[in-house]
């Protein structure tokens, strides 16, 4: 039984993805490890057992597929579909944004955008950047997005302390950018006059829990939703252990993912979680006859 606190819906969602797609433009991955059906029996036992994590705590969240998995593992978003959960897209293929050109990346996106919604027979709205990669360097993307048909984006993190990521004078908070496009940006918490990322992947694993649900409960008071997102692999019971990995980078990929499912149950019986278009939906940013 659910035993959540405070009346704000915040957002559960899922990027998925393999372990080693997921980290390949992070650092060198061994040939050995780079096994497609590998790779699918991982996203295959991690999203069944997240899947049926959500389903007994009550969860709809949403779920940005990578493109190449629609093409792929068909079955894999048609069940994930059926139990209720929104499909978004986290690009064609899992790589950074400013590493390819605009027009691949509109080609990518409009594909994989058909493919999935032939798959699910529900229009998809939602975009998420692989590694959020939608930077200053690449804010030509939302265009894209935009004249793709989506309706609404999650791919900037409106910090500037991270090397990968991040706007610093973004607008942190749910707001409509200049092109009609909705941004649903990665929930910050400030600080000394300074933006912090939490709620969700390595910041989830590596924070305590009880500094993560603070945080949000910070956000709620104020009525704004959190965004939490999570990996496949940092929940489920498969991860590939790449032992040729530093110790730093052991820590940071591999800490707290064994106990995953267990922090996110104890999450959900604390605050109240559901999909990114249900929450723009009550909130007026998305009209409930709209479609992308």
């Amino acid at each position: 039984m659910k035993e959540t606190t405070g009346s704000v819906l915040n957002c559960f969602s899922v990027d998925v993805e393999g372990f080693v797609e997921s980290n390949e433009d992070s650092f060198p991955i061994p040939a050995s490890f780079k096994d497609p059906q590998r790779e699918r029996i991982e996203i295959e036992r991690n999203m069944d057992a997240l899947l049926r994590l959500l389903s007994g705590s009550g969860v709809r969240g949403t779920f940005f597929f990578v493109g190449r998995i629609a093409r792929d593992m068909p079955e894999l978003l048609r069940c994930t579909s059926s139990e209720g959960h929104e499909l978004g897209l986290h690009s064609y293929e899992h790589r950074r944004i400013w590493k390819t050109t605009a027009d691949t990346f509109a080609r990518g996106i409009r594909e994989a955008k058909d493919r999935i919604e032939q798959l699910s027979g529900v229009p998809v709205a939602g975009f998420r950047a692989p590694d959020f990669s939608i930077t200053a360097h690449s804010l030509w993307a939302l265009d894209a997005l935009r004249e793709t048909g989506f309706l609404y984006d999650s791919s900037i993190y409106p910090i500037g302390m991270h090397d990968v990521y991040g706007i610093p004078d973004a607008q942190p908070g749910i707001h409509r950018l200049e092109n009609g496009l909705v941004e649903f940006p990665l929930s910050t918490a400030s600080l000394a006059g300074k933006r912090f990322p939490f709620g969700g992947g390595g910041y989830f694993r590596l924070f305590p829990l009880f500094i993560s649900m603070q945080l949000l409960k910070h956000l709620n008071r104020r009525n704004e939703p959190g965004m939490f997102y999570i990996h496949p692999y940092e929940v489920g019971p498969s991860i590939p252990r790449i032992r040729e990995l530093s110790l730093l980078r052991q820590f940071r990929h591999y800490y707290n993912c064994a106990s995953g499912a267990e922090r996110i149950a104890r999450l959900f019986r604390q605050f109240r979680f559901g999909a990114a278009i249900d929450i723009l939906k009550d909130r007026g940013y998305i009209n409930e006859g709209m479609h992308a």
